[in-house]
């Protein structure tokens, strides 16, 4: 009886040694993860124009306002876009996965909606010395989150990200209005942005 053999080709040789089959498992799980770099893009470019329209308003480039209404429009449609991206991506997902995403989708809004209080009370006790601050808070614990992000899941991107994420903050804290909300955006924002052309890259 003839003995048949499975023919390999080059795709299919094993690898030679052990640094390149970690290589071959970080490709294939980068394959099987969905793309977030939509998520960095999106928010990086929000965090610009909302930076720049709050620089612009305090700078007296136009009558005060605006900036806020803007702010409130675009984190609105950030959001809503956020979900319907997480929505589509979550199709056909069920078990730990789906319940890990909300359970990490509500500890943003949570953080989120918790440093908005915190903000009004540190205003309502300082006043504008406070209100300064505000920038910075915000985007210092959206580097938190990012940095405990990427060390859960060992990825060095998201750590280096909330880094220097929180790096920014700090720039943020120390540099006088109006420049503050200017950093933030330019900062934060351009951060994100270059991580999510990375993530996309990489694909």
């Amino acid at each position: 009886m003839q003995e048949h053999r499975h023919t390999t080709g080059l795709d299919d040789d094993p690898p030679a040694t052990a640094a390149d089959a970690l290589a071959i498992i970080e490709q294939e799980q980068a394959r099987r993860e969905p793309d977030l770099s939509a998520y960095f893009v999106l928010w990086g470019a929000l965090w610009i124009v909302i930076g720049t329209v709050w620089f612009g308003e305090e700078a007296g480039f136009w009558v005060p306002g605006p900036a806020g209404i803007v702010s409130t429009a675009l984190v609105v449609v950030g959001c809503a876009v956020s979900a319907w991206l997480g929505t589509r991506m979550n199709r056909g997902v069920a078990g730990p996965s789906t319940r890990f995403g909300a359970m990490y989708g509500i500890s943003w809004i949570t953080a989120m909606f918790g440093t908005g209080l915190l903000v009004v009370a540190l205003v309502r006790l300082t006043g504008q010395a406070g209100a300064d601050l505000i920038p910075a808070l915000f985007i210092f614990v959206v580097g938190v989150m990012y940095t405990v992000t990427g060390a859960f899941y060992r990825c060095a991107l998201d750590y280096v990200l909330g880094l220097v994420v929180q790096a920014v903050a700090i720039v943020t804290a120390f540099t006088p209005a109006p420049w503050n909300t200017l950093v933030m955006g330019i900062g934060g924002g351009g951060a994100l942005l270059v991580v999510g052309f990375v993530r996309r890259a990489r694909r």
